[in-house]
């Protein structure tokens, strides 16, 4: 009996030190578990675990934390940011962590995340070098990186075969194609839900600036004759019964209702296996840019050992092999400029994909790292809503608009002059 006792006292001392000898990194994110994304994700993190990854001779282990929230109306990148201000606050941040470029900015300011440059990695600095140069761009502050592009996808059309054969990336020609279609078929051929992602879209298409001048100061350029002219092109595509606003485009266009809708890439892989009906296209931006959505990894200041060992988590999700399987079963975009033999064989297989990314790669446009953007988005947001479903004075919203966002950019170009 007392042979028992002490075998089972050895192995229980035996776990506990086996377990203090991990090095738990906590990564949050908002990829539901039971989406095809979470899945993908998680099959990382696991492989991850299973491979027995080591900092100083200690084993790293990742916990993958979903901070989406879970109510049906709930937006999960918002209930993620609201939860890293609120952990910010509390000195309680994760690890790691997906987020936006603004957010970055943000976190930048206030000295809670590393510049990946500090690492010297190598590995870090060709995923770096390989990025496309405005998904680079977007993740730098002074000169440093302080962020990588991780589930990065592209605005697209996404069409049903059976209305419509192709779409022209001419934006005059594109809206011929529209009033063809709707004379064909009778119906609004394009389907919006009218938020602010459609806003920065037809602005980028129809005005091709940037939404910030950063100079001294950092000045919107959204405003004013822009946004008349924003409004007046929605006005008239409206008018024409060219766009139909529905709640929920991508459930209009699988039950064949949407003839076209805008998405993003990450919609792909899913459309795909619904039907061979549905295609993809890039927007019609000849002569504009194409927005892109999603975030990059972020590494939050803790330990030098939980820090590097965090390092060694992103290296495995963005080593070229890991990166391209996630993204080839989710329908994100692979941000680098060169591919693998498997990824080529990807897009060989899916042309209309491989058409999007060979079309959008040189003219992508990722928002700038002004921390008011968070703010601004939702103020184009309230916009859209109150001019086009609502039905308010056009005068009337276009000055509060004008109102919020030169009072959100008068705090921070106080903070932009304090950071020099």
């Amino acid at each position: 009996m007392k042979v028992l006792i002490t075998i089972v006292y050895v192995l229980v001392f035996l776990t506990i030190v086996t377990f203090a000898e991990d090095v738990r990194i906590n990564f949050w994110h908002s990829f539901s578990p039971k989406s095809m994304t979470g899945k993908a994700l998680q099959s990382l993190i696991d492989e991850f675990n299973q491979k027995g990854f080591k900092i100083n001779g200690k084993k790293i282990f990742v916990d993958s934390i979903y901070k989406g929230g879970h109510g049906s109306f709930n937006n999960p990148y918002n209930f993620l940011f609201s939860e890293l201000l609120k952990a910010s606050y509390e000195k309680k941040l994760p690890h790691v962590s997906i987020a936006y470029e603004n957010w970055v900015s943000q976190f930048y300011e206030v000295d809670v995340i590393r510049d990946f440059n500090s690492f010297n990695s190598t590995e870090i600095k060709d995923y770096i070098n390989n990025l496309y140069p405005e998904f680079r761009r977007s993740s730098e502050i002074d000169g440093k990186v302080y962020s990588l592009s991780f589930n990065k996808s592209l605005f697209v059309l996404y069409y049903n075969s059976k209305y419509v054969d192709a779409i022209p990336t001419d934006f005059n020609k594109f809206i011929v194609k529209l009033e063809e279609i709707r004379n064909k078929t009778g119906k609004a051929p394009l389907y919006l839900e009218p938020n602010e992602d459609v806003f920065i879209i037809l602005y980028l298409l129809s005005v091709s600036e940037d939404f910030f001048r950063m100079g001294s100061k950092i000045q919107p350029l959204f405003l004013g004759e822009n946004l008349q002219k924003v409004t007046r092109l929605v006005n008239e595509l409206e008018s024409k019964g060219l766009i139909k606003w529905t709640d929920n485009s991508y459930e209009d266009f699988i039950k064949n209702r949407a003839p076209i809708i805008l998405a993003t890439t990450s919609k792909y892989t899913d459309l795909k296996m619904r039907s061979r009906d549905y295609y993809i296209s890039p927007l019609p931006a000849d002569k504009g840019k194409i927005y892109a959505a999603g975030t990059n990894l972020v590494i939050f200041k803790s330990n030098e050992e939980e820090e590097l060992a965090s390092l060694e988590f992103i290296k495995y999700l963005v080593d070229p092999v890991n990166l391209e399987k996630f993204c080839i079963s989710t329908g994100y975009i692979v941000p680098t400029l060169s591919y693998s033999k498997v990824y080529n064989e990807f897009l060989d297989t899916n042309p209309d994909y491989k058409r999007v990314l060979e079309y959008s790669k040189d003219r992508i446009y990722v928002q700038q790292p002004v921390w008011a953007w968070e703010n601004v988005r939702y103020f184009l947001n309230d916009y859209m809503l109150s001019v086009f479903v609502n039905k308010l004075s056009v005068e009337i919203q276009q000055r509060d608009l004008e109102q919020k966002v030169k009072q959100i950019m008068v705090n921070q170009n106080l903070k932009y002059r304090e950071g020099g």
